[in-house]
């Protein structure tokens, strides 16, 4: 791949796209994801420019009525929020190289939004998406203008790609982990090396970040924070991969395809004394909360236990936003699983206050078909799991996932059923879901395969929040559980504070 223009001493702007949500049920946060912040810190420490914008809340030229609270309705039922594109463009332009994350299916069309108007002004700058939605909607963000789409992991990728530019070079094909278009058809190199060692990793940038504007907003991912006592509040992780790989997870197709993606989903860590440093740092920014965004936190328990007893003087507030794999809260006594409750205690002394619970489903044959069999409803205790919890003093949420293709109406009820046995035993929440075939996951693929998409679906517009498949059970009903029943079992206090970041 050859780029018409050499930049020998390249500028890097990373930057997280617009938003929008469904005007309907949609809560407006912004994204503030970790990628982008690992990127910079290591473009940053191989001395290269670089700035991070979030354009859904902007910097500090711009204030969050002009930014975040700027909610423009579109015509498909949608709401634009973030930065006009006249001012995205102002802020990309002394930039030579623009790099975009592409998480989230459900923003697709911001993205694609952000990378043609960019192309259009200035096509003589390299864009590079990344991203799990990046690199499975490969074609589509192609289209819209993009020359490299990162394949896997790019902390490695986009220094070598930096360092080609440096030499004055525009040659990427020797590039491993990337896609791009050459002679209309799109190549894909060989996966990048996946690193192990975590350590290895740059500190991410987290001073790149608006967290001032963050902390006033007050709507971390994953979680809600009440405006009038706001926390500053960060995210970190301290592992990456699952042992597990439930099929609508993106790890699901990371394990199954290593010759494209390479060994991303395999479970690997970072040090106790890392994980130590990192959240000193962060205690050094102001940072008083830290939101975990592990996908398996307790993948290895002593690890665990021995970060979290490190963690004790650090007197920082914690919570889980992924959700904590269920299994690994239970421990052997006796020939049988109960819960471990010197894991609960240690947990609290490290300063946890609030944990997600990831049952999925009230069905064992959903959870063993679609989750892995990650949990067993008859030997784990869930109910007891919550007492325990809150008996500590942790909130508790639970996660419900509803509409899988062959779920039956009784599947159905004993999910809602299990999510008010739940609550009667002291949770705090449900989190109520539409299961989705987002692309990058085996289910999607299962999807695409027995044509189960209904008619008129946009991909790019797939969220939690809308049936998009065939289903045994109408989508009616299942809107319907997923918004009154909702409603019937959550207490007023939260229903008003999720209600509150609809868009307006």
């Amino acid at each position: 791949m050859h780029l018409h223009k050499h930049i020998r001493n390249p500028r890097f702007l990373l930057m997280y796209s617009p938003q929008w949500f469904d005007e309907r049920f949609g809560a407006v946060k912004p994204e503030g994801s970790l990628g982008i912040t690992y990127l910079a810190g290591a473009l940053k420490i191989n001395g290269y420019e670089v700035e991070i914008l979030d354009c859904c809340v902007g910097n500090a030229r711009y204030s969050l009525q002009e930014t975040f609270y700027r909610q423009i309705p579109m015509n498909n039922g949608m709401v634009r929020v973030g930065m006009n594109l006249h001012d995205i463009l102002k802020e990309a332009e002394r930039f030579d190289v623009i790099g975009i994350s592409s998480l989230f299916t459900a923003q697709t069309r911001m993205v694609e939004e952000t990378v043609s108007a960019l192309v259009r002004a200035y096509p003589e700058k390299l864009i590079i998406l990344g991203g799990v939605n990046a690199r499975s909607q490969l074609g589509r963000f192609f289209d819209a203008g993009a020359h490299i789409i990162c394949t896997s992991e790019a902390e490695a990728t986009i220094i070598e790609i930096a360092d080609i530019l440096r030499e004055g070079n525009n040659d990427f094909s020797k590039v491993r982990g990337i896609a791009f278009k050459q002679n209309g058809q799109i190549r894909m190199t060989p996966p990048a090396l996946t690193l192990n060692n975590l350590d290895d990793l740059a500190i991410p940038a987290w001073d790149m970040l608006p967290l001032q504007r963050y902390w006033d907003i007050a709507r971390p991912h994953g979680s809600v924070f009440s405006q009038a006592n706001p926390y500053r509040y960060a995210s970190a992780m301290t592992s990456r991969g699952c042992p597990f790989k439930c099929t609508f997870c993106h790890i699901s197709w990371e394990k199954e395809q290593r010759d494209i993606f390479g060994a991303i989903g395999t479970l690997r860590f970072k040090t106790p004394e890392r994980v130590l440093r990192e959240m000193l740092i962060l205690k050094e920014l102001g940072v008083e909360y830290v939101l975990l965004e592990d996908d398996s936190l307790l993948g290895k328990k002593a690890r665990a236990i021995q970060i979290f007893t490190l963690m004790r003087d650090l007197h920082l507030r914690l919570g889980d936003v992924n959700g904590i794999n269920l299994a690994h809260m239970f421990a052997m006594r006796h020939g049988k699983l109960v819960v471990d409750e010197e894991l609960l205690e240690t947990m609290v002394s490290a300063g946890f206050e609030d944990l997600q619970f990831p049952v999925e489903s009230g069905s064992q044959r959903i959870i063993d078909t679609y989750a892995t069999g990650k949990l067993n409803l008859e030997k784990h205790d869930i109910i007891a799991l919550i007492k325990k919890a809150k008996q500590l003093g942790i909130k508790v949420g639970g996660n419900y996932t509803f509409g899988y293709p062959d779920e039956t109406l009784d599947e159905m009820n004993a999910t809602i059923d299990i999510a008010k046995r739940h609550i009667e035993a002291g949770l705090d929440k449900a989190n109520f879901v539409i299961i989705t075939p987002f692309p990058g996951t085996q289910f999607y693929d299962y999807v695409i395969t027995h044509d189960l998409f209904l008619p008129g679906i946009d991909i790019g517009m797939l969220d939690w929040m809308r049936p998009s498949i065939k289903t045994l059970i109408p989508s009616s009903t299942l809107e319907y559980v997923i918004t009154e029943i909702w409603k019937d079992i959550n207490n007023q206090e939260r229903i008003a504070r999720l209600r509150s970041m609809v868009p307006q």
